[in-house]
């Protein structure tokens, strides 16, 4: 079992090992994507601080005139700081929206002090949009499939439409991410202390002992002590993913329904706001943008006055500002709201939306994660902990030390590869040999079973690359000519000493 259980980790470590590194790399620079910006875009993000400010409806003006032609307000960030610049986001008139693409932004920054334009950037662009843009494999942007929904099985009238369009490249992330489960679980199975590999140490490196002894055991420590935080990683971020995330969604729902609010709501949804860099809270995607009800003889009140009263309800510096919207509904109009959003990314006790009458700046709900079902808020709070945000630094340096420990696990297993390898071969492990398979346990293979079945019911594309692989095995197997006695032997021999024990 023991050496069945080391052919899979090491096949699926090298079909995973080329998306864990990129992951590892995108993932630091999205931890410390806010110092990485302010360094490197010091000239948009920073302004030397100025006895008062230029109103906020005044740079606001300035950035639509630096904006293109045609193209909509979507929100405005007034500065978090006294040393910060505001900034107005802006959508291209030809910019597609989900599930076409994952909608881009045009980032317009003004001085808060002068008024003066700072300049603008592509939301995608540099160093931190690239991370975002490789983290998430390009998300839904490129070639999509349809896939059965299940939140239409479960409540069609909340989740109308019976597929979900996804993109190929979140599809494949949603995949690798699974296989990590398996490569994790097989790793932590082959370090696990067991009789025949008395000799093997659990939590020490054999430093004296060099070669593929030594990078073994570094390989081993180093999986083992970041395991557990890649799993939570590694689930907290599938409930992204535009498939299973989606799905889960719906259940989290139907499980554990969110408060609902009794106040009049228009068309759009808070999600219809979320963006790559300045997202909407997990739970809160599905949450209605509230109306307003007009005043006699009032007008649409400033964004000057929006940003008084967000900072009178104490909303968390950095917070976003989103203009009403208003539509019509069987020939009357429906009036938004202004809604104010604390920062994302944040900890589940800072989410938090204000929904503001556009008329007169009464609160019309002010929604917190209070609000939300137990499912949703503790989704909530594993996203708050994938992105090293619920408790300040300590998650941060833990997922600093799993990016990194990452990083080492793939250099260790390539040299543990190259150092094991015979002369003038390749070293990849062949499928098991007759007598290798005869004394598998029975109970051990039926656990097994059991184990693989039930992820591939959890999560179903996995389960489906995993029949395709075994399919593909049996066809392999049965085109193998079987070896006669002799051979057999010569096999089995040259597989021990070829194939050696994890060890």
């Amino acid at each position: 079992m023991l050496r069945r259980i080391w052919r899979l980790h090491f096949w699926v470590g090298l079909f995973a090992a080329p998306v864990l590194v990129v992951l590892a790399c995108s993932g630091l620079v999205i931890l410390y994507s806010q110092p990485l910006d302010a360094l490197l875009n010091r000239h948009l993000l920073v302004v030397e601080q100025g006895p008062q400010t230029v109103p906020l409806d005044a740079q606001v003006a300035t950035a639509t005139q630096h904006a293109d032609a045609g193209s909509t307000l979507e929100a405005v960030t007034p500065p978090d700081g006294p040393h910060a610049s505001t900034r107005v986001d802006f959508s291209a008139a030809d910019a597609k929206g989900y599930p076409q693409a994952e909608a881009n932004v045009i980032q317009v920054f003004v001085d808060p002090y002068t008024g003066a334009y700072l300049g603008q950037r592509d939301q995608l662009s540099g160093l931190v949009g690239w991370a975002n843009q490789l983290h998430r494999m390009f998300g839904n942007d490129g070639p999509h499939v349809q896939l059965p929904s299940l939140g239409h099985l479960i409540n069609p009238s909340a989740y109308p439409e019976s597929t979900i369009p996804v993109g190929i490249g979140n599809l494949w992330m949603e995949l690798t991410a699974t296989w990590i489960l398996v490569l994790l679980g097989s790793g932590i199975y082959l370090w696990w202390p067991r009789a025949i590999e008395a000799a093997k140490p659990l939590l020490r490196v054999r430093w004296r002992a060099g070669g593929r002894v030594r990078w073994r055991d570094v390989h081993a420590l180093t999986g083992v002590v970041v395991a557990v935080i890649l799993i939570c990683y590694i689930l907290s971020g599938m409930t992204w993913t535009r498939y299973w995330g989606e799905n889960w969604r719906a259940v989290t729902a139907t499980v554990t329904p969110s408060t609902e609010i009794d106040a009049p709501s228009t068309p759009a949804k808070l999600g219809d706001y979320d963006r790559l860099g300045r997202r909407i809270a997990w739970a809160a995607t599905d949450d209605p943008i509230y109306a307003s009800q007009p005043a006699a003889g009032a007008a649409r009140l400033s964004y000057n006055d929006i940003d008084r009263i967000a900072k009178d309800e104490h909303m968390v510096p950095g917070y976003s500002i989103f203009p009403p919207a208003d539509t019509t509904q069987d020939g009357a109009v429906v009036y938004g709201s202004y809604t104010v959003v604390n920062r994302w990314p944040q900890r589940v006790s800072e989410q938090r939306t204000l929904y503001l009458n556009q008329f007169t700046g009464a609160t019309i709900t002010n929604a917190t994660a209070a609000q939300d079902g137990a499912l949703s808020r503790l989704t909530s709070f594993g996203i708050a902990m994938h992105m090293g945000n619920q408790m300040g630094w300590l998650t941060r340096i833990s997922a600093t030390v799993a990016c990194l420990g990452v990083l080492l696990s793939a250099v260790t297993g390539l040299l543990m590869w190259w150092k094991r390898r015979p002369t003038g071969r390749s070293g990849l492990p062949g499928p098991a040999s007759e007598s290798t398979r005869a004394n598998t346990p029975k109970k051990a293979m039926i656990s097994v079973t059991v184990i693989a079945v039930v992820l591939g019911i959890l999560f179903p594309v996995f389960g489906i690359s995993l029949l395709v692989v075994l399919v593909a095995e049996a066809i392999i197997s049965s085109r193998r000519p079987p070896p006669d006695h002799a051979s057999l032997v010569t096999s089995t021999i040259t597989s021990r000493s070829v194939e050696p024990s994890p060890e």
